[in-house]
């Protein structure tokens, strides 16, 4: 079949936020899915409306808010936690005839793991067009039009074609556009990176001038695509050009890979009732929301220098992630080495006062310090360290008054905190593509009495005895 870069089509996505705000956001986001599923849908939404308008708007009642930030609020959940970022998904329940939410196992490995590339490359390789983020209007015109492709895959193998050659020539964006994510002929499966490239490079050759996308009806999908793989660290950018990142060499093979791999096959559907297109929806969502294990395997590197906000004149040395899975474990030594080098400036002989201690199980702290220099009148007083650390690509923007974060502590971590009062601390590690950012929250049992900060449990335990059964059953 024949290529014509001139067969534009606009295949489109959820808009999305800045990439910045995009990952401020993604804990506030996962930690809330993952405290509220599985429940019934309309109590889902009760529980995340509230959430959002207190993190958001500054509003612990939905209902009190004007009508275009409870829009605001609502897209927050549907469009972009829902339905761009797949972190939850609905399912119909015959049992009692109601609809249920649950929470996709990306979203669980994100809680768990801290680790922000890899939940925006699992992102990419999951979708797909045509999908079911979308109205069915739009679902119908992409099936009627036989759109068939993973265009996150398909990009990185035309990049990687393309550096592979001998002139190693780098594609714009705006190439990528055109000849790819807005060409129907591409968006339909019919035509090889070869073909895309060998007609880039011909027609750059011979002064071929093509329309300038621009614009948030043609362009702002294809940008869109390019944060979200940004934001899985599969590529980097400048104001023109793109090109992949060499340090995913594991991740980029299995984009590759995975190119023609479709999970979900959306033409194996009917759409033409209600009832089919609501399975067809919710099918799309449960499969949007798997989890890749072979993404296990990959590793995000970040080789940074390390800023501890606060104390930026603490001489540190740089500082590097090795691995996807172990982001804990490196927190900890950073932040350990760290605490050796700020007590060994203060006096030498103390710093055999510093421990790394979260290996032991039950203390509800990983680091055992001292004060030092930053309480002269108790600086042998003992200070004990909790360690949350998180990889993502961008830097947080900690000078933005709407900039928020969320993590997880455990019930006895939060028994230390009020037990150790202001000689507990908990330090956030960002390790980010450009800085390793280090910041310290002393006293968050006080600051959570006082209001400043907002905690939740998420598991109660209930103890009780023989008088309150009230009917026994056995087999």
């Amino acid at each position: 079949m024949s290529y014509i870069p001139e067969h534009q089509y606009r295949c489109t996505i959820i808009r999305g936020k800045s990439q910045t705000d995009m990952e401020d956001l993604l804990p506030l986001y996962a930690n809330m899915v993952h405290k509220y599923c599985p429940c019934e849908e309309e109590v889902f939404k009760v529980s995340c409306y509230r959430t959002l308008s207190k993190a958001l708007c500054g509003s612990s009642t939905y209902e009190e808010l004007p009508e275009n930030k409870q829009k605001t609020v609502q897209n927050h959940l549907t469009e972009i936690a829902g339905t761009l970022l797949g972190l939850y998904y609905p399912q119909y329940e015959d049992s009692d005839r109601k609809v249920y939410i649950y929470e996709s196992n990306s979203c669980k490995h994100l809680v768990e793991n801290n680790d922000y590339p890899t939940f925006f490359k699992n992102l990419c390789l999951n979708f797909q067009f045509p999908n079911g983020a979308k109205w069915i209007k739009f679902v119908n015109d992409d099936m009627k039009n036989k759109i068939h492709i993973k265009p996150f895959c398909y990009v990185v193998e035309l990049l990687y074609y393309a550096q592979s050659q001998l002139e190693k020539e780098l594609l714009t964006k705006q190439e990528i556009g055109f000849y790819v994510l807005n060409n129907l002929d591409v968006l339909q499966g019919n035509v090889s990176c070869k073909e895309v490239y060998e007609r880039i490079m011909a027609d750059r050759k011979n002064k071929v001038k093509r329309a300038i996308l621009s614009g948030s009806r043609d362009w702002q999908h294809i940008k869109e695509q390019f944060n979200l793989l940004e934001l899985a660290n599969i590529v980097e950018t400048d104001a023109t050009y793109i090109w992949l990142n060499k340090e995913e060499t594991e991740a980029i093979a299995i984009f590759i890979k995975n190119r023609n791999n479709f999970k979900f096959d959306a033409y194996s559907y009917s759409l033409s009732t209600k009832e089919e297109r609501i399975i067809y929806l919710e099918d799309w969502k449960a499969c949007y929301g798997t989890f890749n294990k072979e993404l296990l395997k990959t590793q995000t590197n970040f080789l940074t220098d390390i800023v501890v906000v606060g104390r930026e004149d603490q001489k540190a040395h740089s500082g590097a992630t090795e691995s996807t899975v172990d982001i804990g474990d490196k927190g900890e030594a950073l932040v350990f080495r760290l605490e050796q080098e700020r007590v060994r400036n203060y006096k030498e002989r103390l710093v055999n006062k510093v421990l790394l201690l979260g290996k032991i199980k039950g203390l509800g702290y990983d680091i055992s310090s001292i004060e030092a220099d930053e309480n002269p009148s108790r600086p042998e007083f003992a200070r004990y360290i909790e360690v949350k650390a998180t990889k993502r690509v961008t830097e947080p923007n900690f000078g933005n008054e709407g900039w928020m974060d969320s993590l997880n502590i455990t019930a006895r971590e939060w028994v230390a905190a009020e037990q150790y009062g202001e000689y507990y601390n908990i330090y956030r590690v960002y390790f980010t593509k450009t800085k390793t950012f280090i910041v310290r929250i002393q006293n968050p049992f006080k600051k959570a009495k006082d209001g400043i900060i907002e905690v939740h449990p998420t598991v109660y335990q209930m103890n009780f005895d023989s008088n309150v059964i009230e009917e026994r059953y056995a087999q």
